[in-house]
């Protein structure tokens, strides 16, 4: 990675490069060289990131990119990084200083899920070095998660996903395995959603049953005795794939409801993938057969029912398949589905989700 590193910041001729780096990379030897490689141009690293991406850490970026002016964005980290660069960036370009600022540059859906976006297009490129299968650096949405409401926001542009992604498996082997796993069944939700999209056609799903094929083959290794780099980077390779639809397409139910869930319950992304994946699923089953049977067939059950097939294989991993795994309570499940009602990918699921009883349909059959 440092050697790459320094030959594109050289290629590109950039003088200022501010590193935003998770913190429990901070002080890692591969970091520590990447950073070193960057020479003069290095500015002081950013690694005051969250969980969820607090609107404060996206201000706090902001902030950070208004007084330093980098000309290059240097992310090393997973989703929560990734998509505080991409806000931040957008924060800085249009001014946003505090809630209300940031609130104003959120995109915005209509009644059908389409989301317009931002009003202010990104100011400096970005190259990610990301650290789990989130497949936030092929966005062109990213999301911020509002303390006062506790509702995560869209942001969107045609400019937001990073202008370069740069693997390294190798950096990538001291991710915690859970973390690796859970954020490669998140890239599964990436594929099977767009596979079962409004908005889906053949150039989305090709790319999205290949991606859905390398990831079950990578993610099945890696959680096995021959996991290593080799099936790191086909959980990479079917990321990216599985990605391509990712602000191109209308996402659903288990999108929209994991950010909820997350912003809500404080469950990780990946996690929120694992529990209502399945149960989206089975709720849009009546209405996708024969588009499930391909996702079936590509995740390795075919003939199977795609829910049973998703739920075994995160079983398989070690991971957990409900709600109830979690510790969420199940009280708190009304306000997840109050706020995810006017969520973008909620609006947008395939089989319609309009009431609160059609979204408790799924919260229910996830716990």
């Amino acid at each position: 990675m440092g050697e790459r590193l320094g030959a594109i910041v050289a290629e590109r001729a950039c003088t200022r490069v501010l590193p935003v780096v998770t913190g429990s990379l901070r002080r890692h030897p591969l970091v520590l060289k990447a950073l070193a490689s960057l020479g003069p141009a290095a500015l002081p690293v950013f690694d005051g990131l969250k969980p969820h991406t607090p609107f404060e850490v996206v201000l706090a970026l902001a902030a950070a990119i208004g007084r330093t002016k980098p000309d290059l964005i240097l992310v090393i980290g997973g989703g929560s990084a990734l998509d505080a660069a991409k806000i931040g960036t957008l924060a800085a370009a249009g001014g946003a200083t505090d809630r209300e600022s940031l609130l104003a540059l959120r995109a915005v859906p209509d009644a059908g899920g389409t989301i317009r976006p931002s009003p202010v297009t990104r100011p400096m490129p970005i190259l990610a070095v990301p650290t789990t299968l989130s497949a936030a650096e092929f966005g062109m949405i990213a999301g911020a998660t509002d303390g006062v409401t506790g509702i995560k926001n869209l942001y969107k542009s045609d400019s937001l996903a990073p202008d370069i992604v740069l693997f390294d498996p190798w950096l990538a082997g001291d991710t915690p395995r859970d973390l690796w796993l859970s954020t490669g069944v998140r890239a599964l939700d990436h594929g099977i959603e767009t596979v079962l999209s409004r908005d889906a056609n053949p150039f989305t799903d090709a790319l999205a049953l290949r991606g859905l094929c390398l990831l079950a083959d990578g993610l099945r290794r890696s959680a096995g005795p021959d996991g290593g780099v080799e099936a790191r980077h086909l959980g990479q390779q079917g990321t990216w794939l599985a990605g391509a639809g990712i602000g191109r397409i209308r996402f659903g139910a288990s999108h929209g409801l994991g950010h909820q869930l997350g912003a809500v319950a404080g469950v990780p992304h990946g996690l929120t993938s694992c529990v209502l994946l399945p149960a989206v699923l089975a709720y849009d089953r009546p209405v996708s057969e024969e588009r499930q049977r391909w996702i079936a067939a590509a995740c390795g059950g075919a003939g199977r029912s795609a829910d049973a097939v998703v739920r075994d294989l995160i079983a398989s991993l070690g991971l957990p398949t409900r709600l109830s795994e979690l510790g969420v309570p199940k009280d708190c499940l009304p306000r997840v589905a109050e706020s995810a009602l006017g969520n973008a990918f909620v609006r947008a699921n395939l089989r319609p989700v309009t009431t609160l009883e059609d979204v408790m349909e799924i919260l229910q059959e996830s716990y």
